[in-house]
C-alpha cells in the first residue's frame, strides 16, 4: 500500500510506532523523548506531522468496514515488533527435548493441525509415539514457564513457517474480528435514531435520564421542540425540562463521536434558540464557550478525515464512502457552529475570548498529541483482540502491553 497521508505510508506509521516503543523500552520515560524526536527529524518530519499522519491513517482504518486495513497494519506491527524487540533473542530452533527440536516440534504440530495423520507424521520424522508424547509434554511445560515469551514467540514463527498461507489466515482472522466490531458499532449507532410516531413530552422527559448518551441527546432535541411550540405560561414542566435538556446538550457538544455528529449539530441550533429567547440567563457565556470548544474539535476531526480521504479520492475502496459521509457530517457541524457563534456575537452580546483558530492539537484517540506516545484511538480493544491471536499475542504480552 503506497498511499500517503501527510506524506507517510501505512508502513511508515508502523515503523515510527515500532521505533517509539523500541526507544521507550531502551531508555524509559522521559529520556527517550528527545531520541524519538531526533529519529523523526532523521526521517524529515516533526511530531506535528507525525501526529496528523497517524490520526489520518487511524481514521481511515476505523472507516474500513471490511477490517482489512486494520489487519494489514497488524501484520506490519508484528513484523516490525519482531525486528525491534526479538532480534537479539538466542535462536532456540535446534534446542531439543526428548530428542525433538523446537523446529521439529513446530513442524509436526503444524502438519497435524493441517490435517495430516498424527501417527504417520510422527513416524515420518523418525519418532516413536511414546517419544513424541514425552517431547510434547516437555515442550508444553517449557513454554508454560517461558515468562518472557522467547520460546513461544519462536515456536509461533516456526509454526507459521510450516503452515502454508499462515500470514494470510491471520490477516483474515484479524480482518473478520475488526469487521464484526465495525458492524457492531454501526448497528449500535442506529439504535433509537427514529422516535415513535406518538412520541410524547413525557417520553422525552424520561429519556433525558437514559444511560445511553445518544438517547439522552435525542430526547434533549425533542424537549427543545416541545418547549418552542408549547404553552410555557400554563405548563411549568416545559421550562423545568428545558433546563435539564441544556445540561444534556452541553454534554453532547463535549462528548459526541463520529456517529453522533448530527446530534451535536441539532443541539447547537437548540442552544442558540434558547439564547435568542433569553432563556439561558447567566449560563449564556458558558454555553457559547462550549460551542467554541466544540467548533475547534470539529475542525480537527474534519481535517483528519480530509487527510485520510485525499489519497483514496479516486480509488475504489470501501472506506471511501464512509469517509466522504463523515466529511459531509463534520463540514455541516463546522458550518452550523461557525454561523451560530457569529450570530451570537452580532446579536446576543459581546463575544468572549475565542478558542484559538484551528482548535486543539491533533488528538490521539481523544488525548492531545503532546500527552505522550501516540497510540491508536480505541487502542485498548484492538490490543485485547490482538493478544488473543498466535504470535502477535505472544509479542504483545512479552512487551507488557
Amino acid at each position: 500500500m503506497d498511499e500517503r497521508i501527510h506524506g507517510l505510508t501505512m508502513r511508515d506509521c508502523a515503523e515510527i510506532m515500532s521505533k517509539d516503543g523500541e526507544l521507550k523500552a531502551q531508555h524509559g520515560e522521559p529520556a527517550y523523548k528527545p531520541l524519538f524526536q531526533q529519529y523523526l527529524a532523521q526521517r524529515g518530519i516533526d511530531e506535528n506531522t507525525w501526529a496528523h499522519a497517524w490520526n489520518g491513517w487511524w481514521t481511515r482504518m476505523e472507516s474500513d468496514p471490511s477490517g482489512q486495513l486494520h489487519a494489514k497494519f497488524a501484520m506490519l506491527q508484528q513484523e516490525l515488533t519482531m525486528q525491534a524487540h526479538f532480534a537479539d533473542v538466542p535462536d532456540a530452533s535446534q534446542d531439543a527435548k526428548e530428542g525433538v527440536t523446537l523446529e521439529m516440534y513446530a513442524k509436526i504440530m503444524a502438519g497435524i493441525a493441517g490435517g495430516k495423520d498424527a501417527q504417520a507424521e510422527i513416524a515420518a520424522n523418525g519418532l516413536t509415539w511414546d517419544q513424541w508424547q514425552r517431547a510434547q509434554a516437555a515442550w508444553n511445560q517449557a513454554m508454560a514457564e517461558d515468562v518472557n515469551h522467547h520460546l513461544t514467540t519462536q515456536y509461533g514463527q516456526l509454526y507459521a513457517k510450516f503452515t502454508p498461507g499462515f500470514q494470510q489466515q491471520m490477516q483474515g482472522q484479524v480482518a473478520g474480528i475488526m469487521a464484526a466490531e465495525h458492524a457492531r458499532r454501526e448497528n449500535a449507532s442506529m439504535e433509537d435514531d427514529e422516535p415513535d410516531e406518538d412520541y410524547t413530552f413525557e417520553m422525552a422527559m424520561q429519556e433525558l435520564s437514559s444511560p445511553k448518551p445518544a438517547v439522552r441527546w435525542t430526547a434533549a432535541h425533542h424537549v427543545a421542540n416541545f418547549w418552542d411550540i408549547g404553552d410555557r405560561a400554563s405548563d411549568p414542566r416545559l421550562d423545568q425540562a428545558a433546563k435539564q435538556a441544556i445540561d444534556v446538550m452541553m454534554e453532547c457538544l463535549e462528548r459526541h463521536d463520529e456517529f453522533t455528529v448530527s446530534d451535536a449539530e441539532s443541539l447547537a441550533g437548540d442552544l442558540f434558540m434558547f439564547a435568542a429567547e433569553g432563556f439561558l440567563g447567566d449560563r449564556a457565556d458558558d454555553v457559547k464557550h462550549m460551542m467554541e470548544l466544540c467548533l475547534g474539535r470539529a475542525q480537527d476531526e474534519l481535517a483528519k478525515r480530509k487527510a485520510a480521504f485525499a489519497p483514496i479520492a479516486n480509488k475504489a475502496v470501501p472506506e471511501r464512502v464512509k469517509l466522504q459521509s463523515a466529511i459531509q457530517d463534520y463540514t455541516s457541524l463546522v458550518d452550523e457552529l461557525t454561523e451560530k457563534i457569529a450570530e451570537w456575537d452580532d446579536n446576543l452580546g459581546e463575544p468572549q475570548a475565542a478558542v484559538a483558530s484551528g482548535g486543539s492539537a491533533p488528538s490521539m484517540g481523544g488525548a492531545p498529541a503532546s500527552s505522550g506516545a501516540i497510540q491508536p484511538s480505541g487502542g485498548g480493544g484492538f490490543l485485547d483482540m490482538l493478544k488473543s491471536l498466535p504470535i502477535i499475542g505472544n509479542i504483545l504480552r512479552a512487551l507488557g502491553l
